[in-house]
């Protein structure tokens, strides 16, 4: 009897090493397909529970010939959670001689919100310095004339079509690149980004707002993954990017977007959606990235508003003139 149960261990170990093999090489496999990258999305939960699960199985396997492939396969997780989660560790460059304040709300308002007005007026009254909104082409029409009315600067992701990727600033805008086109971004037959550059009291401020697709089979983000790595890539100086990227930092898709432009992640692991659920089980869907000597004082998300997402709260150290550039 205590030899059968032995070998029912020995058995379910190996099971163990086997399926974690499975889950490392689907990880991985997202590199060449984007559907793999849903495992990806959520390894905050399942990365912790293989390593102990491995662990375990190396720990009982210890006696036999299983050990050493047992601790290959828990070297080649460790080393995969150092690539997934290396966005968390990444650190900028230090601060410059004299910096400025600036405030920031990234929100994803959601294009069916009941208490839109609301929300708009909730935006004006914090007075941030600049919004970065999505899912809020209405509120040209609708809703914007609180924010019209207090922000000079206010800029969409399109040329001729309403888009619901939108920035507001108190800023005077330097220029703009609306990566959208003529094309219909809000039916996703364009990309919902724009690229603002701002002038931040004599500081070109680069800010990059994005709203990307859902991954397949839900959404078709792969199509926009090459374009918005374009657009990161063609980030000069202090940057900024921000928005709803629909997928969690660590997946090997939007790695690939920061890492294109030397964008490092300073959300962290602040989750956004769905708002109703518990941090622990919120995805990290609204994230902020920065570049150069911009840096992160205050990132949270902020109070339930009529989104499903939470808004994002931020609070920044941008250079505070030209020679305290990149």
């Amino acid at each position: 009897m205590p030899r059968r149960k032995h070998r029912s261990r020995h058995v379910l170990s190996v099971a163990v090493l086997c399926l974690a093999l499975i889950v490392l090489a689907l990880s991985w496999a997202a590199i060449w397909v984007p559907l793999a990258d849903y495992v990806n999305i959520a390894a905050f939960w399942w990365w912790p529970v293989l390593i102990a699960s491995v662990a375990l199985a190396c720990w009982r396997v210890r006696h036999r010939v299983m050990l050493w492939p047992g601790i290959a396969v828990l070297v080649a997780a460790l080393g995969t959670g150092l690539v997934l989660f290396h966005p968390l560790l990444k650190r900028g460059p230090p601060m410059g001689r004299t910096t400025q304040p600036v405030s920031m709300i990234e929100f994803n308002m959601l294009k069916t919100n009941r208490q839109v007005r609301e929300d708009a007026a909730w935006l004006a009254g914090h007075d941030a310095d600049i919004l970065v909104l999505l899912e809020a082409s209405r509120m040209q029409k609708e809703w914007g004339a609180v924010l019209q009315a207090k922000y000079p600067t206010m800029v969409s992701c399109s040329v001729h079509y309403s888009c619901s990727t939108v920035l507001f600033s108190k800023f005077p805008l330097i220029s703009l690149t609306a990566h959208a086109g003529d094309g219909d971004a809000d039916n996703r037959k364009a990309l919902s980004a724009l690229t603002a550059v701002l002038d931040v009291n004599g500081t070109p401020l680069t800010v990059i707002a994005a709203h990307l697709d859902r991954p397949w089979p839900l959404g078709e983000q792969e199509h926009w993954i090459e374009a918005m790595r374009k657009v990161a890539a063609n980030a000069s100086g202090p940057a900024i990017m921000t928005g709803d990227f629909n997928s969690a930092p660590w997946t090997h898709a939007v790695r690939t977007i920061s890492d294109s432009g030397g964008f490092r992640l300073a959300s962290g692991l602040e989750t956004s959606w769905p708002k109703d659920n518990p941090a622990i089980l919120r995805l990290p869907l609204d994230q902020l990235y920065l570049r150069g000597r911009v840096h992160a004082v205050s990132v949270e998300t902020g109070p339930h508003r009529g989104s499903d997402h939470l808004p994002t709260m931020i609070y920044l150290e941008v250079p505070g003139g030209p020679g305290d550039q990149d």
